[in-house]
């Protein structure tokens, strides 16, 4: 990256003051007092970081579903490392000459690997215990945030459905219960936003594969934008928790790819309201056919779970996983069963 294309003062304004101007291209809002902000600068803190990562899609927790404006100042039972011990982003996420470990989910950029056991052993259970003795045994086949993150979206809720085909009708809230919000806004069109959520489980082994513009869409099983690699025959992949956001995006049926709208300004689609339009500008712009036909098709995002850790005391209990209304689908994951009834995962490897 071009350091001279990098604005430090993101990271590194302590005023909570500094912003760009909309629609500006990252250019200062003129409102900043920069002499104020340039006399601020200090080693960032979560705040800098949340900035940009707690309201990416359009606001507080939108994507991730554990990464939200509470991590300013967090109970311990909202995140035990952030709120319990007062982690800072970068004890985790470790610094070396502007190089952030961190693998991101959605994107390939990978500045380094950060994992538990950077910190903790992995067998880290009271062997004295038989119960905890027994938990250690799992960290072969389980990830650790599989049992210590029960619950995400603790505080604000989070995008779990995103329906493109909706938009251009009157904003309105269709439902709203504290727990679940239905609302329909004209731009983006149908959203489905919920919190307290128990994570969805996949096998991940370090890596995800990414839809790639121009690639092919599955009009029947859904689209995945970015599902994770690894299963039950591969030893480095461990049970992990996801957040899974469900999309219905324009596609091209003749093409079989989804497409690229313009979205944003010169007869943009958020001005037109006009798909197929959109679409044409969009597609010459990405240098992608387009057969001059729109449908609407179903995708799949995955979005992997790491913040909002519980106190130990909080985490999955036996039964939580292997009792009457178990939270995994050990039969989806390549189980034969209950691995406590049928075996670990050596047994579904044949």
């Amino acid at each position: 990256m071009d350091d001279a294309a990098v604005d430090c003062l993101v990271c590194h304004d302590q005023t909570g003051k500094y912003a760009g101007s909309k629609g500006e291209c990252g250019y200062t809002d003129g409102s900043v007092d920069l002499l104020k902000v340039a006399q601020s600068v200090a080693k960032p803190t979560r705040s800098n970081c949340g900035s940009c990562h707690w309201y990416g899609g359009g606001g507080n927790n939108v994507k991730h579903g554990d990464m939200d404006a509470a991590l300013a100042d967090p109970s311990r039972e909202h995140d035990v490392h952030m709120g319990g011990m007062d982690f800072q982003c970068q004890d985790c996420h470790t610094t070396e000459n502007h190089k952030i470990a961190g693998r991101s989910t959605t994107s390939s950029v990978s500045e380094g690997p950060v994992a538990c056991t950077d910190c903790h052993d992995s067998r880290p259970h009271d062997k004295s215990s038989a119960m905890l003795s027994k938990l250690n045994d799992h960290t072969d086949a389980v990830s650790c945030e599989a049992c210590h993150i029960p619950e995400y979206a603790k505080d604000a809720p989070t995008t779990t459905l995103w329906d493109w085909s909706q938009s251009g009708r009157e904003d309105k809230v269709l439902e709203n219960n504290g727990k679940k919000k239905r609302i329909l806004s004209k731009k983006k069109g149908l959203l489905i936003r919920e919190k307290n959520l128990t994570p969805e489980y996949e096998w991940y082994n370090g890596t995800h594969k990414r839809y790639l513009k121009g690639d092919p869409i599955n009009r029947e099983a859904g689209t995945q934008i970015n599902p994770p690699q690894g299963d039950i025959h591969d030893p480095e992949a461990r049970i992990t928790p996801y957040k899974i956001m469900k999309g219905v995006e324009p596609a091209d049926p003749v093409n079989g790819h989804l497409i690229v709208p313009k979205l944003f300004g010169d007869g943009g689609y958020f001005e037109t309201y006009d798909w197929v339009d959109a679409a044409e500008k969009g597609m010459a712009a990405a240098g992608l056919d387009f057969s001059g036909e729109v449908v609407f098709v179903e995708t799949i995002m995955h979005w992997r779970l790491n913040h909002q850790v519980a106190p130990k005391e909080e985490a999955f209990s036996c039964l939580d996983c292997h009792g009457c209304d178990k939270v995994m689908d050990f039969r989806a994951l390549g189980y034969e069963g209950d691995p406590a009834d049928v075996g670990g995962r050596s047994a579904g490897r044949q």
